[in-house]
């Protein structure tokens, strides 16, 4: 199996593990902080959303990237993300969606790269070694950044009297 087609099937996991970690959790209850100073399931579900429009980025997939104001971090954050106007604080629901909305794109746009592709240096800023500076390392960071904030949501699920995560589509 080939580097790209590894990466896309972790891709494919991750949208379909972030449904389901997610899933029976209601608004009221993605907003509850479990102990402080954990995040909620709401502001890691919208973190996730964040992020995905990097892979929508070295994808060449234009996506509308919404409520970068409550999402971004300080380390990974763009000066769009500082400066981005106030929005209202999206539903759990609306957050999903999006994510959904966007994934079909994404996914498109990331199978239509050339396996070259993954090999050509980027701008980017990311933060973990070994991953190099590559298109490549840094979906692959995308990847286990995904995978790392999905299992945070289902230890809060579970905090929150919820089923575990399950791994396959509902």
């Amino acid at each position: 199996m080939s580097s790209k087609k590894q990466l896309l099937a972790q891709y494919d996991l991750h949208n379909v593990l972030y449904n389901n970690v997610i899933a029976d959790i209601s608004d009221e209850e993605s907003n509850k902080c479990i102990a402080d100073p954990m995040n909620s399931v709401k502001w890691l579900a919208g973190h996730l959303l964040w992020v995905n429009a990097s892979l929508a980025r070295i994808s060449g997939v234009p996506i509308e990237v919404k409520w970068r104001d409550h999402f971004y971090t300080k380390q990974g954050g763009s000066q769009e993300d500082f400066d981005a106007p106030k929005s209202e604080l999206p539903t759990l629901d609306e957050i999903r969606n999006k994510w959904n909305e966007d994934a079909i794109a994404i996914r498109k746009g990331l199978e239509n790269l050339p396996e070259e592709a993954l090999n050509s240096e980027i701008q980017q800023r990311h933060p973990i070694q070994p991953f190099d500076t590559t298109m490549g390392g840094f979906w692959a960071f995308i990847n286990h950044h995904q995978a790392y904030t999905i299992g945070q949501i289902g230890i809060l699920r579970r905090g929150l009297g919820k089923e575990p995560m399950g791994y396959f589509a509902n």
